[in-house]
């Protein structure tokens, strides 16, 4: 009988009891390879230290999956995960949800900025001034398929070899003299340059691109959830604007 009194003061007082919503459980997919200085598959990347901070402020447990990255991405498409963290295509807004201004991607809720950078051979004569490439010859540039830049080297009219399945493999077509030169996510090749490359292959000064990096989710996951991440988004601005 004596929690009578104080159930009948939360009714009164508008269920201050029950208001109090779980957190949000988020399956999220990570690469399984660093991807500095974003993410790194033991969670030491910086954008991963903003969604903790973020989780602070907007109740979210993150669970990551990690996977390699086209896994991840088909894992998002399937509804395998809840999220992941990308930049913005406008082929992925088909089963993904980004952070919006309007009709445009909200940079300010991004998680972090990222390089796409050139490497060529050592001293050769291929460069990228920031517009166009130079001295490119007939060969290739190789990368990856499906990524953000991908459609800007299109645009430039420059021959592309995707064929490669992973930044390394990439690496290994330049070394080999298969392609003039290769983009990749500029933390990832620094990595792999020092690593295996040092003195024969060498990242051009001047990135191809810079693009926000988003936590996207699901559409239908985030549909279900809409209120709960948008807070999250809110929060993750919130952070990288350091209050």
């Amino acid at each position: 009988m004596r929690q009578l009194p104080t159930l009948l003061m939360s009714l009164l007082l508008g269920f201050p009891l029950l208001t109090q919503a779980a957190p949000l459980e988020v399956k999220m997919c990570i690469f399984d390879h660093p991807f500095p200085p974003m993410t790194n598959p033991d969670g030491s990347g910086q954008a991963q230290d903003v969604l903790r901070r973020a989780s602070k402020l907007q109740p979210v447990v993150i669970q990551n999956i990690v996977a390699p990255r086209f896994q991840c991405m088909e894992q998002l498409r399937t509804g395998q995960v809840d999220a992941m963290l990308a930049a913005f295509i406008e082929d992925r807004t088909s089963y993904s949800a980004f952070p919006m201004k309007g009709s445009q991607p909200d940079a300010s809720r991004a998680v972090g900025d990222i390089n796409f950078s050139v490497s060529r051979r050592r001293g050769g004569g291929v460069d990228w001034d920031g517009k166009q490439f130079i001295n490119l010859g007939q060969q290739p540039v190789g990368t990856q398929p499906g990524l953000l830049h991908v459609s800007l080297l299109r645009q430039l009219n420059v021959v592309i070899d995707d064929s490669a399945s992973s930044p390394e493999q990439a690496f290994a077509m330049l070394a080999q003299n298969r392609v003039a030169a290769v983009v990749t996510q500029q933390g990832e090749g620094e990595q792999i340059i020092a690593r295996k490359y040092k003195g024969e292959l060498e990242m051009l000064p001047t990135p191809l691109i810079a693009t926000p990096m988003y936590l996207i989710v699901n559409k239908i996951f985030y549909n279900k959830n809409q209120a709960q991440i948008d807070s999250y988004w809110d929060a993750i601005r919130q952070v990288r604007n350091g209050r």
